[in-house]
C-alpha cells in the first residue's frame, strides 16, 4: 500500500472539506493485521466456543468434571455466570462483575466473554495453528471515491426487528431507517440499524450489507460498515472501511446477517474483500 501515498480529497455536500486521509488508513490495516497475529485477541486464536445453559455457572480448569477442561491451569480456576448485562467472574476466592466483550487470561489461554443475549465463552489458545497458517485479512485498493457523505430518512416509528446470525440465533435490533447516499453515479439506500444488546453502544448506526462481489470477491455472508455522525441526520459512510464480521475466519463467533433489502447493485470494490480459507 506504500504506492498509495498520496492523499486525496473528500467534499461532503454541506460545503464543509474533509481529507481522505490514505496513512490513517494504511495505518489502521496494519493495526487489524497485527491483531490477528495476537494470541489474546485473534479469531484465529479460537479453538472453541462454549455457550451457557440458562442460569447455570461455567467452570473452567484441569479438574475432569470442569465444564471446560483446560490443560496447565488450576484445578478450578474460574467460574463464570452470564447476567442479563454481562458476566461475573470467581477466581482465587474474589468476584468480579465484568463487561460484554471482556477478556479473561486463564494459563495459556484467554476466555473472551460473548453476550450479544445469547452469552457463550469463546476460548482463545496461542497454540491454534492458524495463527501462523491464516486466513489473514486482506483489502482492495484505497478508494476516495467510496467515502461517501449519507442522509438518514428515519422511520416516523422506529422498531424492532430480528437480524438473523451465522449461528442462528435471532439477535435483536431497533431500524432507525434508511441511509441515502449516492455511489457510482447511483443513489442508494442501505438500513441502518442498532443491536439491541448489552455491550452495544447506545449512539452506534451499524449498516450490514451485500454488494455485486459478494461470493466473489467479497465475503459470502456479506461486509459490515459502521456510519459516522456527521451531525443532525448527515452521516459518513466509507467503504474502505467495510470490514468482514470475525466468522469469516472462524465459525464459532455469532455474527449478524444483513437483512434482504440491504444489497446494493453495483460492486463496492473497497474495504475489506474475502480472505479465503473458509
Amino acid at each position: 500500500m506504500a504506492g498509495y501515498a498520496i492523499a486525496f480529497a473528500v467534499l461532503w455536500a454541506a460545503g464543509g472539506a474533509s481529507v481522505f486521509d490514505l496513512d490513517a488508513l494504511v495505518k489502521e490495516r496494519e493495526s487489524t493485521l497485527a491483531s490477528f497475529h495476537d494470541p489474546h485477541a485473534s479469531p484465529l486464536a479460537a479453538v472453541a466456543r462454549h455457550d451457557f445453559a440458562g442460569d447455570r455457572p461455567m467452570t473452567f480448569g484441569s479438574a475432569p468434571d470442569s465444564d471446560v477442561p483446560l490443560e496447565g491451569v488450576p484445578a478450578r480456576a474460574a467460574v463464570v455466570r452470564a447476567l442479563p448485562d454481562g458476566f461475573e467472574l470467581e477466581r482465587e476466592g474474589k468476584t468480579e462483575r465484568l463487561a460484554p466483550g471482556a477478556k479473561v487470561p486463564l494459563g495459556r489461554y484467554t476466555l473472551r466473554l460473548s453476550h450479544q443475549n445469547f452469552p457463550g465463552v469463546v476460548v482463545l489458545d496461542p497454540q491454534s495453528p492458524r495463527l501462523k497458517t491464516g486466513p489473514f485479512p486482506v483489502w482492495f485498493a484505497p478508494d476516495a471515491g467510496s467515502a461517501v457523505e449519507a442522509r438518514l430518512l428515519r422511520d416516523p416509528s422506529p422498531r424492532e426487528e430480528v437480524v438473523l446470525s451465522t449461528r442462528g440465533n435471532k439477535r435483536r435490533a431497533l431500524r432507525l431507517g434508511k441511509l441515502e447516499f449516492t455511489l457510482q453515479g447511483k443513489v442508494l439506500h442501505l438500513t441502518a440499524l442498532r443491536l439491541l444488546e448489552p455491550g452495544a453502544g447506545g449512539s452506534s448506526v451499524s449498516v450490514f450489507f451485500r454488494d455485486a462481489t459478494t461470493g466473489r470477491e467479497s465475503y459470502e455472508v456479506g461486509r459490515y460498515v459502521d456510519a459516522e455522525s456527521l451531525g443532525g441526520d448527515r452521516y459518513a459512510l466509507d467503504f474502505n472501511r467495510a470490514y468482514n464480521p470475525a466468522c469469516a475466519f472462524s465459525p464459532l463467533y455469532n455474527c449478524p446477517i444483513p437483512p434482504r433489502e440491504n444489497v446494493l447493485p453495483i460492486a463496492v470494490r473497497a474495504g475489506e474483500r474475502d480472505p479465503g480459507g473458509h
